[in-house]
């Protein structure tokens, strides 16, 4: 029974999914998992998120060289999108890293450039999971709603309007890994109509965040000893070991009888 379960892969004994919440610390009340039929795409998948998604039309944005420097992040990405009856583009910025100190609360970088915080809080937003959210109790996919942080900001005169998130992949409930941020913001003239563009954004770009689950992926015991090192070697001892032991001491045990 140990041993299949250190030689099977973790999808098949557990539910993979993403942790989603407001913060990089996965620590507020917002926080939700979400579970997923596909696993959230590496570096290189979401560096090549494409350029033409139904509606929306990318274009790439060159990031300063000094922006890099400062957030040493593993990851980063940015694209300016436009829908078909919307010439306000929606600007889009993905950053992924293991250290919490490239994720800069965006409030402060604002502030920093001369922007106002009008308003703060945290919304439920719909997001359609038609490719890569599975479904708690069968294997359709379902939408799926999560809360995602809001700011309206202000500066001399003009609005913009940002919705922001952070993603995590977890197949072991405390298994680290990378902090991805997905931020995305727009200029406002009406409140609700940048509202609901971000939101239909959001729901349309995030499907491609995800690739399916590659067949033949590592078992259980090589992601213990890659994500744990030799704390995962140990458990994968100490795993093996429980049973043997034991039955070594019902052996005794009988033969003392």
């Amino acid at each position: 029974m140990i041993i299949t379960i250190l030689l099977s892969p973790p999808e098949v004994l557990l539910q993979r999914g993403v942790m989603v919440d407001t913060t990089p610390t996965y620590t507020s009340a917002e926080k939700s998992w979400v579970k997923t039929q596909m696993e959230l795409g590496n570096n290189e998948a979401i560096e090549s998120l494409p350029m033409n998604i139904n509606e929306w039309k990318g274009y790439r944005i060159d990031i300063k060289e000094s922006v890099i420097e400062a957030l040493k992040p593993d990851m980063i990405m940015e694209r300016a999108y436009y829908g078909a009856d919307n010439p306000t583009p929606v600007w889009l910025l993905i950053i992924r890293a293991e250290n919490t100190s490239a994720f800069h609360d965006p409030k402060v970088c604002y502030r920093g450039a001369g922007w106002s915080v009008v308003n703060e809080t945290q919304i439920a937003i719909r997001l359609n999971g038609s490719r890569w959210i599975a479904d708690a109790s069968t294997t359709r996919s379902s939408d799926a709603e999560i809360v995602v942080n809001k700011l309206l900001l202000e500066k001399e005169g003009r609005y913009r309007l940002i919705m922001y998130f952070y993603l995590k992949e977890l197949i072991f409930a405390s298994s680290p890994g990378k902090i991805t941020i997905v931020r995305a913001e727009t200029t406002v003239e009406d409140l609700d109509d940048a509202s609901r563009q971000l939101e239909n954004f959001f729901s349309e770009i995030l499907p491609y965040l995800f690739i399916p689950v590659s067949g033949g992926g590592d078992v259980v015991a090589v992601l213990l000893y890659r994500n744990y090192g030799v704390i995962g070697a140990l458990m994968m001892s100490l795993l093996l070991l429980f049973p043997l032991v034991y039955l070594i001491r019902l052996v005794m045990q009988s033969r003392i009888r």
